[in-house]
């Protein structure tokens, strides 16, 4: 069964908003069974609605469109949809009557524009939305099933989950449809995608089942282990020896898997060794101890972070001498070992990580280019510093140098406990 998505919206064709709610719902509808063919991104004007309808609806087994359901002049989701069916918007008075619950709920006048969402094209089903003004709608489009949800993220996760996705698995059985199809992700850092190519080897190539491939975002590659069978005990079946085989030729490379974040799997490893750390950051601006703190209980190992932007800053808080900036530089091999070591020293943790470099646009030169960044990280044995010149633009260098500076330190740990063991 193929499924086409279409994401409607003037922000999302014009790159002022990433496109979420296609990567959530592409991850949904494998599981199922369901194969999805196409991604369509279409702006505010109704012909291009129209035309994207009329042709995906003809060609897809299920549609799913977001977007478009609100209430401003904007929203012609339902205009457009009701012209591809050649019917008339009909005001729904249980859909008005739950539009105007929700504004008593929220303690909230209606505005009489909100009136529209209840306006639904002739001989459509509605969705119930549990948590916001826009009715979903469902329909047969031609030979498509189709579904179109509200474009905020929170409230299509709800509906699909609590109504769509119910009336997919009916739609499957009546069809006859069988087969799943599961993926793992395993999550991998310090190197790059051409040489997981190369470490893969033949594991990579198309046709497979499973089907291994990789993604890579700021340096951060997912490897992809994607199995289709009869059922889900079958295709996780399929995974189990690939994935076995993957972690064996990686190694430490892989550092967690799913949606597990580098950051998270730093901290669950200083937990259970019972380790702690300080920070001390420069171009990063505090984004290293973000990282860290996303999750909660991160006071049992973050015991303090410093943003030393300024050269005053370096020298009165963590101690470093003017001597060495003045002969070595802001960003320098030194000047990051004494971020590293004055953190460590003053915060008395176990470790200590420091941060220093040329995040740009400007602020480059022959000698010192964008992009440089030095990485220290302390112990009680030593303080080892790294020197990157990191490509990409001002917010790219910085995550690389967080990400960086989280595996020199998911390194250390590793070595640590071998000792130990």
């Amino acid at each position: 069964m193929k499924a086409i998505i279409i994401s409607i919206g003037d922000e999302l064709v014009l790159g002022q908003v990433a496109d979420t709610n296609a990567v959530w719902l592409s991850q949904q509808l494998p599981p199922l069974g369901i194969t999805v063919s196409e991604h369509v991104t279409v702006g505010d004007d109704i012909d291009a609605v129209t035309a994207a309808l009329t042709r995906t609806g003809q060609t897809a087994d299920v549609l799913l469109v977001t977007g478009g359901l609100g209430p401003t002049d904007d929203d012609l989701t339902r205009y457009a949809l009701a012209k591809v069916l050649a019917v008339e918007l009909e005001l729904r008075r249980d859909c008005l009557e739950q539009i105007e619950k929700f504004f008593v709920r929220m303690n909230r006048e209606m505005s009489p524009t909100n009136r529209v969402q209840a306006m639904i094209p002739a001989g459509c089903e509605v969705l119930a939305n549990q948590i916001g003004t826009a009715p979903g709608i469902s329909v047969r489009l031609a030979a498509a099933a189709a579904f179109f949800l509200p474009g905020v993220p929170s409230e299509m996760k709800k509906m699909f989950d609590e109504s769509v996705k119910s009336k997919l698995q009916e739609l499957i059985s009546v069809d006859g449809v069988k087969g799943v199809i599961v993926c793992r992700a395993l999550r991998v850092v310090g190197t790059g995608e051409s040489n997981i190519a190369q470490m893969l080897g033949g594991m990579m190539a198309r046709g497979r089942n499973p089907l291994v491939n990789s993604t890579v975002a700021d340096g951060m590659i997912s490897i992809k282990i994607i199995a289709r069978s009869d059922d889900e005990t079958s295709a996780q079946g399929l995974i189990e020896p690939v994935e076995m085989e993957i972690r064996k030729r990686l190694g430490n490379l892989i550092f967690g898997c799913g949606d597990e974040t580098l950051a998270g799997a730093v901290a669950d490893m200083l937990r259970r060794q019972r380790r702690t750390l300080a920070v001390a950051e420069s171009c990063t601006g505090g984004w290293l101890a973000k990282e860290l703190t996303d999750s909660s209980g991160a006071s049992e190992f973050l015991q303090a972070g410093w943003v030393t932007y300024s050269n005053r800053a370096k020298t009165d808080c963590l101690g470093v001498s003017t001597d060495i900036i003045d002969s070595y530089g802001a960003v320098s091999e030194q000047v990051a070992g004494r971020l590293a070591a004055g953190a460590r020293q003053i915060a008395q943790t176990d470790y200590g990580l420091g941060i220093t470099g040329i995040a740009g646009p400007t602020g480059g030169t022959d000698e010192k280019p964008v992009g440089l960044v030095y990485i220290a990280l302390a112990d009680e044995t030593e303080v080892k510093v790294i020197r990157n010149v990191f490509p990409g633009d001002r917010d790219q260098v910085r995550r690389r140098a967080v990400n960086t500076a989280l595996d020199a330190l998911r390194h250390r740990l590793i070595q640590r406990n071998a000792k130990a063991d």
